[in-house]
């Protein structure tokens, strides 16, 4: 702080002077010019000489006074003067900036800090008096540093610019000068003050910052989905082109003016959890689905919130699932019919979790098993002690060629019930295996061929063997160059995709591969990326190598890869609208190759009852086949009018208790008599054919009844009336 001006001191300097100068020039009136004696001038002075000695003191009075003054002044001047070069001493030996004082002479360096030596490399010595134009030049930034202090120079004004160069260590540095004068223009600028602070820090956070903030816009912008800003009532800030796409609105009718929930229709769900003790009742779910009424009508979409931390905003994205709903639905049609299918085929599907040794069933295999499924766990432990102890070995040899041997899983075997009934399944199974060979899962089926074993016999080496259903394959990407088309990169899934390797490729256009199946196509995708810079959802159609014509979703951007303007191409769609769609085509595949399966075998089958029943339902006669058990197989229609059961009721039984329960004991233990069957009074033959034993040792047996009533009236007829008791007797 500065001391206030002491004019009291002046005021006593000045009034000293001027008694000490009248008193003086008493004296000296008294004694050299002999003139009143010098008390006599004290007690009895004369006015004349009183008024003019007064005079001269005042006068020299305040000529001391005044020198006293610019001597306190000279002195605070020199204070002052002193104090700023210490402060400036402090200020450049404490700032953070390189600074230096130059002259504009000859550029050459008065003075300087630390920082400035540190960043030239200089000591104080070498420092002073050294040529500034020469350090800048070492950083090729003499020109433009140059031409700033010379504009300061003849301005007089300071000035500010920033500049880059690069580091002996290879870095990039930013620097802020700042260049003020020295003096002004009336009596010359001789020296400028050149400072230079360090904001590579800075800049570079700056950039990262706006390199963030790019590539975060760009996701907002170009993820596909309509994402918008809410604030706390629910007014749509800002929102990118999906959502303004979505409600067929611009971002001015949106941002600012409208509530995202005015696009909300009737939807169980609308985005808001019900209240809670600890949750407000208005607070958004992080996940829920909801309608939205938009351009195109009312679409479900499924939305998901995210606060914005440190502020009362939050995130809002909405993805259509309107097709995931179709999807879903279809694949719930799907595996509804797969499983009426299989009820009716007695067919099965099981999968084994190899690394977790679990088996899930499908409906029909607890129906095959006999087991409930609210009470029954499935195993392959449970599995193998059902399997028929003769066939036990075989089906555990069978599973472990198929997991360890990749060898195919196809055999037929035998289960015992918990009844004590057996039946005859045939299964099949293919092992899945992940990149280093480990088995993951056995899908398989079964399907119960007990009722139809023999037909399955002889069709099983004609059976066709069907394979999989080609899978969706990933997204693909490809890079191509903006100037010429020319393929830079490629992924995997686009050679998986087009069949092309990718030495194929690279180098070459997709008018060389002739990849557009549709040239109009490619022709519209242009237009477009040159009226709007993108291409979004294009559905195109592309010729793979072998041919074949696959239909693309296909989206484009213009982006700058490896210093040059290339397109980033890519054939994509939502990952759980993929999912929903690879489990449908799965599930239609196994109902296809099983519905084919089926129908084969139905053909088989069809065509052997067809023959069978043509020819033994137009026989009035009733014929019995029975196999080596006795059990009766085949019967003609004959056998079902005769005793009036139906056919499932009759299948199965032993076939002599079957004709002794309807009266034909007497006719089976005398074979090829004509006897009287009693109940219908009807005269019936029964013949029995054993047919040759089968390659399995079976035998089979044929039994014929004939009608002979007709024949033994026509006999009786032409005999006396005493002969018909006689022939019953010998039939007898």
């Amino acid at each position: 702080m500065t001391k206030p001006f002491n004019w009291k001191r002046h005021i006593g300097v000045a009034l000293g002077f001027i008694a000490a100068f009248w008193v003086g020039d008493a004296l000296l009136d008294a004694t050299i010019m002999g003139r009143e004696p010098f008390l006599q001038q004290i007690h009895d002075p004369n006015s004349y000489e009183l008024w003019m000695r007064t005079f001269y003191a005042c006068l020299l009075g305040a000529f001391f006074a005044s020198l006293s003054v610019v001597t306190e002044r000279g002195r605070r001047v020199e204070t002052a003067l002193r104090h700023s070069d210490d402060l400036s001493q402090i200020f450049l030996g404490s700032s953070r900036d390189a600074i230096c004082v130059l002259n504009t002479t000859d550029y050459t360096i008065v003075n300087c800090n630390g920082v400035f030596l540190a960043n030239y490399g200089l000591t104080e010595e070498g420092a002073r008096g050294a040529n500034f134009s020469e350090l800048v030049a070492r950083q090729g930034l003499a020109d433009q540093i140059m031409s700033l202090i010379s504009d300061c120079t003849c301005s007089g004004t300071a000035l500010n610019s920033e500049i880059c160069y690069g580091a002996q260590d290879g870095e990039i540095r930013y620097e802020d000068i700042s260049v003020h004068p020295i003096g002004d223009l009336v009596q010359g600028v001789r020296r400028v003050l050149f400072v230079a602070r360090d904001i590579t820090v800075r800049r570079t956070s700056q950039q990262r910052l706006e390199e963030s903030e790019a590539r975060y816009r760009a996701i907002f912008e170009d993820t596909g989905t309509a994402m918008a800003i809410v604030l706390p009532d629910g007014t749509l800030q800002m929102v990118n082109r999906g959502f303004a796409a979505l409600t067929g609105l611009s971002r001015e009718d949106l941002e600012g003016r409208r509530l995202w929930t005015e696009f909300i229709g009737c939807c169980d769900s609308d985005g808001f959890s019900p209240a809670k003790e600890d949750a407000h009742p208005d607070s958004p779910r992080r996940s829920f689905e909801v309608q939205l009424s938009g351009k195109e009508g009312t679409r479900t979409m499924a939305g998901n919130w995210a606060v914005i931390e440190g502020t009362d905003r939050s995130v809002l994205s909405l993805v259509d699932i309107s097709a995931h709903k179709e999807v879903e639905e279809a694949l719930r049609e799907s595996r509804a019919t797969l499983a009426v299918a299989q009820r009716i085929a007695r067919l099965g599907n099981w999968d084994w979790d190899l690394g977790s040794d679990t088996l899930t069933w499908s409906d029909e295999m607890y129906r095959i098993y006999d087991a409930d499924p609210a009470c029954f766990v499935p195993s392959h432990e449970l599995v193998l002690q059902a399997v028929h102890p003769q066939d036990r070995e075989q089906v555990i040899r069978s599973v472990n060629d198929a997991i360890y041997n990749r060898k195919a899983y196809q055999m037929d075997y035998r289960i015992v019930l918990p009844n004590g009934s057996m039946r005859t399944l045939s299964a099949r199974a293919e092992v899945t295996y992940d990149a280093q060979g480990k088995p993951l899962h056995m899908l398989g089926t079964a399907q119960d061929i007990t009722w139809r074993l023999e037909a399955e016999q002889a069709l099983r080496n004609s059976e066709e063997k069907f394979s999989k259903a080609f899978h969706a394959s990933p997204d693909s990407i490809v890079i191509t160059r903006a100037e010429d088309g020319t393929y830079i990169d490629v992924n995997e899934a686009f050679q998986e995709i087009t069949g092309y390797s990718r030495d194929e490729v690279i180098g070459r256009t997709s008018t060389e591969l002739m990849l557009w199946a549709d040239p109009d196509a490619r022709m519209v995708m242009l237009k477009l990326l040159n009226e709007h810079g993108h291409v979004r959802n294009l559905d195109v159609r592309f010729r793979v190598k072998s041919g074949e014509i696959r239909e693309l979703l296909w989206s484009a951007d213009v982006i700058e890869y490896q210093g040059e303007a290339c397109l980033i191409a890519i054939s994509r769609d939502v990952t759980d609208q993929r999912q929903m769609e690879r489990e449908l085509l799965e599930s239609d595949a196994r109902l296809y190759m099983k519905h084919e399966e089926l129908k084969n075998v139905f053909h088989q089958m069809e065509g052997i009852r067809r023959e069978w029943e043509e020819i033994m339902d137009c026989i009035s006669d009733m014929f019995i086949l029975a196999d080596q058990f006795g059990k009766i197989r085949r019967f003609n229609r004959a056998v079902e009018t005769f005793t009036g059961m139906a056919h499932r009721d009759i299948v199965g039984r032993d076939c002599v208790a079957f004709l002794e329960q309807h009266g034909l004991k007497e006719h089976l233990e005398s074979p090829g008599v004509e006897l009287l069957h009693k109940p219908t009074g009807k005269w019936f033959v029964v013949k029995r054919h054993a047919f040759p034993p089968e390659v399995d040792g079976s035998a089979r047996e044929v039994v014929i009844i004939n009608d002979t009533t007709t024949i033994g009236r026509r006999q009786r007829g032409a005999q006396p009336v005493e002969a018909v008791p006689a022939q019953g007797q010998t039939a007898g």
